[in-house]
């Protein structure tokens, strides 16, 4: 495991605490600032991707961690939706707010609200589910905006990134991630076995799987005084713990912010940023039954949030003279299909922060082995994948994004809810291998 860092800059795990830099202090050269709206909807208008009715659960927000440096400035959202995208809300945060860079990133919980414009109708499914077919080909995602809730949604979100802008404070930062093991996840849903594979979309038993990645990752922002105003927790598994439940929630990524804030206080703003969770689920699921699967959930994120906080009380920040600096560099990767038909634009953003840490945001749902590569060959110390996470660029959401082993073995994410080419995933990280050691200022290493 690498080493922690204190970073005075932004990345995947994120605890902020309302903070400033050891720069003059009537001109901070850095500064945060947070905001959170509710994004409820409706309960007569609640439905999930069949279209079936739901009772409110618990509420769905948006979170807003917002970062600036003296030239460039970055808002990320983490949204409790199964997937968000809109070129409304990052344009509009750039010509409202002057944002330079825009992350939205779903939580992924399948207990979220679907707009009108993703609902499948039972029994057939769009054809990028079945035969491989671009989402992109299959969804009018700009005539998601059509959808009252999903157009309110967008206002809110717009609204919230120029409260974030405004609210800023001088800030530093402090970064890390370490080991964690928990028993309400994940495992690796992909049981092989002399090459082929069995769905194993519970584990009850907590057998052994891999790969895994038994780490969290942790990103706090404080202020002068050292007190927390912002903690982001990184981790990678799917929240289905309540899918097929019958209601709206936030599944354990709300449970895990719900106990950090009131462990941190009511000024700091908790936020889950999903890993590459592609193939990893937590331990239980159709094996739960009444308010025990809504337990299970809760004491999930729970768990979480307790390793973030262990993780978390071992970082130590310092204050620097030297100012933070936020980099970001954005790709556009044209990918062919497995069906060698057509091609796909893949939109990656990456940032750097202070060289101590860097964020890869990756609009699908990459296999979990492309996370632990990205770690292995990145020259910055804290590397988080950020997954369902579109900036504005190439299409939205490319679904499962398998690694070329999982492709030859099949299985569903890997022939089924797939599409791009075997080696999309390994192309992604290659990229983004190259961005982060450009943006250090290494040489890129030929491949």
């Amino acid at each position: 495991m690498k080493n922690n860092f204190v970073v005075t800059v932004f990345v995947i795990s994120i605890v902020l605490v309302s903070g400033s830099l050891a720069v003059a202090a009537d001109a901070p050269t850095f500064s945060a600032g947070t905001a959170k709206v509710e994004i409820t909807p409706a309960e007569e208008t609640a439905v999930n991707l069949v279209g079936q009715r739901l009772n409110l659960r618990d509420p769905l927000f948006a979170r807003v961690l917002v970062l600036k440096d003296e030239k460039i400035s970055l808002a990320i959202v983490s949204v409790d939706l199964i997937v968000f995208s809109s070129h409304k809300v990052i344009a509009e945060a750039k010509a409202k707010w002057g944002i330079d860079h825009v992350i939205l990133s779903a939580t992924h919980t399948h207990a979220g609200m679907a707009p009108r414009g993703l609902i499948i109708k039972p029994p057939a499914a769009p054809d990028w589910t079945r035969s491989g077919k671009a989402p992109a080909d299959s969804v009018d995602w700009p005539a998601l905006s059509a959808d009252p809730w999903y157009a309110e949604t967008e206002t809110k979100i717009i609204a919230a990134i120029g409260q974030a802008m405004q609210n800023r404070f001088a800030a530093r930062i402090v970064a890390g991630k370490g080991p964690f093991t928990s028993a309400y996840m994940a495992h690796n849903r992909r049981l092989v076995r002399d090459g082929r594979v069995t769905a194993f979309w519970e584990n009850p038993d907590r057998r052994p799987t891999q790969p895994i990645d038994p780490t969290v990752g942790v990103i706090r922002i404080e202020d002068l005084a050292g007190k927390p105003r912002a903690m982001a927790v990184h981790y990678a598994c799917h929240p289905v713990t309540l899918m097929g439940a019958g209601v709206v929630s936030r599944d354990f990524p709300g449970a895990m912010v719900d106990y950090l804030e009131e462990q941190l206080g009511k000024d700091c703003l908790a936020m889950f940023l999903q890993g590459a969770q592609g193939d990893l689920d937590p331990y239980d699921l159709h094996n739960l039954r009444g308010e025990n699967r809504f337990n299970i959930a809760r004491q999930a994120g729970i768990s979480l949030a307790k390793g973030a906080l262990h993780v978390a009380a071992e970082l130590k920040s310092t204050a620097s003279a030297k100012p933070p600096r936020i980099q970001a560099k954005e790709s556009l990767l044209t990918i062919p299909h497995r069906s060698g038909n057509a091609t796909t634009d893949v939109g990656l953003l990456t940032v750097v922060i202070n060289g101590d840490l860097a964020l890869v945001a990756i609009p699908g749902e990459p296999f979990i082995q492309h996370q632990l590569d990205l770690t292995a060959k990145s020259p910055v110390a804290n590397t988080f994948i950020l997954g369902l996470a579109y900036h504005g660029r190439g299409t939205p959401f490319v679904v499962y994004i398998p690694t070329v082993q999982a492709v030859k073995e099949g299985g569903y994410g890997a022939t089924e809810c797939s599409f791009l080419a075997a080696d999309a995933g390994q192309r992604m990280v290659d990229e983004a291998v190259s961005q982060i050691q450009a943006l250090v200022g290494e040489a890129v290493v030929p491949k």
